[in-house]
């Protein structure tokens, strides 16, 4: 696991373009110029440089086997996992590093439909039924803040016998 940066744009670009079919509509994909536009290594380097992203990957024998990357420390604009390496962890590796790094609050995301059981176990749920966009087809996923438990006193007071009463 590690911070992104420039050189890998190239890799970052041929990592997500083949995977990023499953977002494309079957009817209106053709439409979808700007986000096709946006996984080329050019767009890939101008976030990298961009302080509004931050992008993690993992290596596995030199070469990316999945990245994460966030916008404004509360949506994941992408993550994506190389076919050769899934069923591995990778994709939850990059969700609790991104999760540690950014901090305990709600998150977005806008999922490919075949993605949704996968952010379903992150904790993530459907916001709105799947809808295409520019001719990109997603579905609309929070994941709550979630906060630690608080144990409350008057609870402790209830549950445990007071020093000295039977």
């Amino acid at each position: 696991m590690r911070d992104a940066n420039v050189a890998d744009a190239d890799a970052l670009s041929a990592l997500v373009t083949p995977l990023a079919r499953h977002l494309l509509d079957a009817d209106s994909g053709a439409n979808a110029h700007a986000f096709l536009a946006s996984l080329t290594p050019a767009s890939f380097a101008e976030r990298l440089g961009n302080k509004e992203f931050a992008h993690y990957v993992v290596d596995d024998a030199g070469a990316l086997a999945g990245m994460i990357a966030m916008r404004g420390d509360s949506h994941i604009h992408h993550l994506f996992v190389s076919r050769s390496c899934r069923r591995r962890g990778i994709s939850r590796l990059l969700w609790e590093h991104a999760l540690r790094v950014h901090g305990r609050r709600e998150y977005t995301v806008n999922s490919s439909e075949i993605a949704v059981p996968v952010y379903e176990r992150f904790g993530f749920i459907s916001k709105a039924a799947p809808q295409t966009v520019k001719g990109v087809r997603f579905v609309l996923m929070e994941r709550p803040r979630l906060v630690q438990r608080v144990v409350q006193k008057q609870y402790l007071n209830d549950v445990l016998p007071l020093a000295g009463k039977s």
